[in-house]
């Protein structure tokens, strides 16, 4: 994926925290060991999951006793999660959001994106061949 896809609380008390969707996935629930931790007593200790599957990104209820809704529908099995879609978990409401990759700040201040460096062989041929050159000049001065 060229874009980070970010899950997003919308509603609920942790409402603007961001959960960036590594390929891994994520978990939600109210288990300590969850990657996304919803203390609600209408949330399982493990409610939800995110997966990657096929290069999209699906949601899975784990069994939760009060279910995972996915823009208004109980999410039986599992459902593929798309960009602006709703999803929610117990008094907690999610979407999903996709960023741009960070671009990376340069030396100078400014922010430049991140590119490949880039090798002109010609220029590194003419470097290689000076430095022959300067290396028996240099040892014939000495002998």
């Amino acid at each position: 994926m060229d874009r980070q896809p970010v899950l997003v609380v919308t509603k609920g008390p942790r409402e603007g925290a961001r959960f960036p969707v590594e390929t891994d996935g994520l978990t939600l629930g109210r288990d300590e060991e969850c990657t996304v931790v919803l203390d609600d007593p209408n949330v399982s200790r493990f409610h939800a999951r995110l997966v990657f599957h096929n290069a999209a990104i699906w949601v899975q209820d784990a069994g939760s006793r009060n279910g995972v809704f996915l823009n208004g529908k109980r999410v039986v099995r599992h459902k593929q999660l798309g960009p602006g879609d709703e999803l929610l978990i117990g008094d907690h409401g999610f979407t999903l959001e996709l960023e741009l990759p960070v671009p990376q700040p340069s030396l100078t201040g400014t922010v430049e994106a991140v590119s490949p460096p880039r090798t002109n062989r010609n220029i590194v041929l003419a470097a290689v061949a000076m430095a022959l050159v300067f290396g028996v000049l240099f040892w014939l001065g000495t002998s």
